[in-house]
């Protein structure tokens, strides 16, 4: 698992979860943690050997409104955002993920490499009602930082089933992506997978092995 080898690489004091939901990929850390989902449904063991587990059931938005992070002295060194499959809030996530964190931290991205351009409709009730696969227009997220914030290393790995990326090279006083939110959103909201061109959007980065990604770490 991917993730579990980064947490285990990584090793950070906290970590934060978007979009814990069923507690799958919760459980896979043994860190201290904070998850945050406006509905759980925990099918999994999430009580590990950490030592403080932080639960909200409430919307990341909600979450980071009230600075329990700034107020606690928290600086999450992995968060995780899987949450809803809507880029604005993606590119939202990333932007509080970013501002709590040190610059040595790492944010992870799940669904950023779709396998069809169905699956990355803004339509919510592909998954809801038809039960296939949705990443949801995601992959835009991966854009937006190749353009509005080269500064930031970001890597994409083959992870099943639908990618995962690891973006590093944080900085928490950039406020690039807040400043421009308005036009990012008016640019990108219509824009399909198709329109963009699927090959181009592959061009723009080369699928790296999770092994050999999480060696580089240590």
């Amino acid at each position: 698992d991917v993730l579990k080898g980064l947490l285990g690489s990584a090793d950070p004091e906290w970590y934060l979860e978007i979009g814990s939901r069923n507690g799958r990929s919760l459980s896979q850390s043994t860190q201290n943690y904070i998850a945050i989902d406006p509905q759980f449904d925990l099918q999994y063991h999430v009580i590990n050997s950490a030592k403080k587990m932080f639960f909200f059931q409430q919307t990341s938005d909600d979450f980071f409104s009230s600075k329990f992070l700034q107020n606690n002295g928290i600086k999450p060194g992995v968060s995780f955002i899987d949450g809803m499959h809507l880029f604005e809030f993606a590119l939202r996530d990333f932007i509080n993920c970013e501002a709590t964190m040190e610059s040595s931290g790492l944010i992870c991205l799940h669904d950023v490499c779709p396998y069809n351009s169905p699956q990355t409709t803004r339509d919510i009730s592909y998954m809801t009602e038809l039960k296939r696969p949705w990443t949801g227009d995601v992959w835009k997220l991966v854009v937006i930082l190749q353009r509005y914030r080269p500064d930031l290393k970001i890597d994409i790995l083959k992870a099943s089933s639908t990618g995962f990326a690891c973006v590093s090279n944080l900085d928490a006083n950039n406020t690039d992506l807040i400043d421009k939110y308005d036009s990012i959103l008016e640019q990108f909201i219509d824009l399909t997978f198709e329109e963009y061109n699927p090959e181009s959007y592959y061009a723009s980065f080369k699928l790296q092995d999770p092994a050999e990604y999480l060696q580089s770490l240590r």
